[in-house]
């Protein structure tokens, strides 16, 4: 008898496709992993496109899944690069700087300003040690309009302190005297890790019970936020804040909404801003109102390497909750 090799291979090709396709709407869900202390456990939610988001106390953790067999990996995305900051022009400020800190707690972390790459330079620790009650927005000024930013820490690994860590040098062509900076942690707990998926339940390393699986919920602010951090850029030229350093998601370039102001450098949402509204932090909501956002651009990273430096103790904010 004969079979047209052609079609054969196509309907096996199919077939492969429609149980890839059914395996990963089967794993696709909510699963509830306890913890076993106060703070309670972690919540993994696993979407039907290969991607995974795990929710706990005080954090998120991203990242990319597949399969192999009943195996599912697991592995979580991981920044390139430990800092990142963006800039932008602020008449307010004059000559002077302002630097708006993120993330910089999690790890001692350290500042500096230079030129000079034969001289060993002076960074200031951004914290005290062991920071808590950590205001919000962590916002220091300076004098002087820096022509580099140099950042680095000396991270905790097992107990131990990383001394010989990386300095990283950002210049500032732009001369920006407004920024947003961010650190990235070496995470611990984002290396790759796998499951066993049967029985309609995700068996995680040492569990013998299994963590059923829950449907996706199809609206609320729980897959709101996490649909939005994973279709959130890893990294980006340019990020969004509003006056009082909530991210913003607003479409600027929506021309029936928004129009960019020269004199604010900042666009505006010319239906419902308010002349002078940006300066009232205490005003009811005044956090969560999106009628005036800044654009900071990403300075890029000039240096990374290891290299000595000195440091000066003394914190540029004290976080303590005495």
């Amino acid at each position: 008898m004969y079979f047209n090799r052609t079609l054969v291979f196509f309907i096996l090709l199919t077939v492969i496709n429609v149980n890839y396709t059914m395996a990963q709407e089967k794993i696709a869900g909510v699963y509830r992993v306890s913890s076993g202390n106060p703070e309670g456990g972690n919540t993994f939610f696993v979407l039907e496109n290969h991607t995974f988001a795990v929710a706990f106390f005080g954090g998120v953790i991203t990242g990319a899944w597949s399969m192999d067999g009943k195996q599912v990996n697991f592995k979580p995305f991981i920044s390139e690069h430990k800092f990142y900051i963006y800039g932008r022009h602020n008449k307010d400020l004059k000559d002077s700087t302002r630097i708006y800190f993120q993330g910089f707690d999690e790890q001692p972390t350290y500042l500096g300003f230079g030129e000079n790459d034969n001289v060993k330079p002076t960074l200031q620790a951004i914290y005290n040690e062991s920071p808590n009650c950590v205001p919000y927005p962590s916002v220091v000024k300076f004098k002087d309009l820096p022509t580099q930013l140099l950042f680095s820490d000396q991270p905790f690994i097992d107990g131990e302190v990383v001394v010989n860590s990386n300095v990283y040098t950002f210049d500032n062509p732009e001369k920006y005297n407004d920024f947003i900076t961010h650190y990235f942690r070496d995470e611990q707990d984002r290396n790759p890790f796998s499951a066993e998926f049967k029985d309609n339940k995700m068996f995680f390393e040492h569990e013998t019970k299994g963590s059923t699986k829950y449907p996706i919920p199809t609206e609320g602010e729980d897959i709101d936020f996490i649909t939005k951090i994973l279709n959130a850029p890893k990294t980006t030229d340019q990020v969004f804040y509003n006056p009082f350093y909530k991210t913003s998601q607003n479409d600027v370039n929506d021309k029936l909404k928004w129009k960019f102001d020269d004199q604010k450098n900042a666009f505006i949402n010319f239906q419902n801003y308010e002349e002078g509204e940006e300066y009232r932090p205490d005003e009811q909501d005044a956090y969560n109102n999106m009628n005036i956002v800044y654009q900071f651009n990403m300075l890029k990273l000039a240096e990374k390497k290891v290299k000595p430096f000195a440091i000066n103790p003394k914190p540029l904010i004290i976080a303590t909750c005495n």
